[in-house]
């Protein structure tokens, strides 16, 4: 066996293992950043702080490396239908007031999440994994996604309660990586991923029922990605990033 052969299956691990580090040490250096320059900033403002610059950093680099992402894929109306069910649940019982400011900072942090989470994760690191088969890289890019919560501790985010985050993520992101396997496009992902978001912010539930919609519709979109997967072509993860 050659030394090409021996290191060929290394690369394909090698580059989302890279670009997961990436994300992660933006997110703390941003952390560190918006603390060092502004020390009284709450929590949440700093969190906003950082995914404007975070949803930016995303836009450039995948501008510089995979145009392409940004105009590949299709709405597919039909299969989001189950996904925007789940996540727009927690509206069911109203829309909660908070007050104009607070719900205009929460809407537009989510939305920057949005991007800079899709382009990160469906976008680049699942496009490079176009050699895996698409469960694996679906398998792989979710779960990377999930890990990168733990940098929610640097923002003073509860260790238990990230802990389940990562967890709950992970679950979300397996739906997405699905859709985004069978060919919608990264834009339709983005606004699912903001409302789900905003919807367990701003849907006008208890504590108790916000919690039961999050793991709800986790379970419910792990277990949809795969069903979903069932009907790819292995060589459709070869054409997500040029459908």
């Amino acid at each position: 066996m050659t030394e090409t052969q021996t290191a060929a299956p290394a690369r394909p691990l090698r580059t989302p293992l890279t670009l997961t580090g990436i994300t992660i040490a933006a997110t703390l250096l941003a952390a560190l950043l918006i603390n060092w320059l502004a020390p009284g900033l709450e929590p949440m403002q700093q969190r906003f702080i950082a995914v404007l610059a975070l949803a930016a950093f995303a836009c450039i680099v995948v501008a510089a490396t995979s145009r392409d992402l940004f105009t590949a894929g299709r709405v597919h109306a039909g299969l989001l239908i189950v996904p925007a069910l789940v996540i727009l649940a927690p509206f069911a019982a109203g829309i909660k007031d908070i007050g104009l400011q607070a719900g205009a900072t929460l809407v537009l942090g989510y939305l920057a999440t949005g991007v800079y989470e899709e382009l990160w994760f469906r976008g680049l690191i699942l496009k490079s994994l176009a050699s895996w088969t698409p469960t694996r890289a679906a398998l792989l890019s979710s779960a990377l996604f999930g890990l990168t919560h733990l940098a929610n501790i640097a923002f003073g985010a509860n260790p238990a309660i990230t802990a389940a985050q990562v967890v709950g993520a992970t679950c979300f992101g397996m739906g997405l990586a699905a859709l985004r396997l069978r060919g919608v496009s990264l834009w339709p992902l983005i606004i699912l991923h903001a409302l789900g978001d905003i919807a367990l912010q701003l849907g006008d539930v208890s504590t108790a029922w916000r919690w039961t919609f999050m793991v709800g519709g986790d379970v419910t979109l792990l277990i949809f990605g795969f069903l979903i997967l069932r009907t790819v072509p292995t060589e459709s993860a070869k054409t997500t990033g040029n459908s």
